[in-house]
């Protein structure tokens, strides 16, 4: 499980997940690179306690991770609002990446559909 904590009020720091290119999806980083330009990216998270959504579907970005010594490396990214933040507790948080499909090349096959990340574990998010 992946755990981020952040102070009740607080919008900083945001929410970054680094994607982590494991070969399981069967794509080259660099096909993954270019449909995240023509994906749209949006965060969730619910209330653990009560099951009730806090954030629904507000958008996220995909930006370069910084200092990580790995050319290329790239981040999902969520900035907090004041109403996200407002109540101390545990959360599960996820983000959804929709590939729209848009791009076409010969002899390539670029990600389609939803995918939810992270994939093999949750994101436990601690308001305190």
């Amino acid at each position: 499980m992946q755990e981020f904590i952040i102070n009740k009020g607080s919008v900083n720091p945001p929410l970054e997940m680094e994607l982590i290119d494991d070969g399981s999806a069967g794509f080259h980083r660099s096909v993954i690179d270019q449909a995240l330009q023509d994906a749209i990216v949006t965060f969730s998270m619910k209330d653990e306690e009560t099951g009730k959504l806090v954030v629904a579907c507000s958008p996220a970005s995909v930006v370069p991770v910084e200092d990580c010594g790995c050319f290329g490396a790239m981040a999902l990214r969520y900035d907090w609002k004041p109403r996200d933040v407002k109540k101390e507790g545990y959360y599960k948080g996820w983000f959804e990446i929709t590939f729209n499909g848009d791009i076409v090349q010969d002899g390539v096959d670029y990600p389609t559909g939803n995918l939810i990340v992270p994939i093999n574990e949750d994101l436990r998010i601690m308001i305190k």
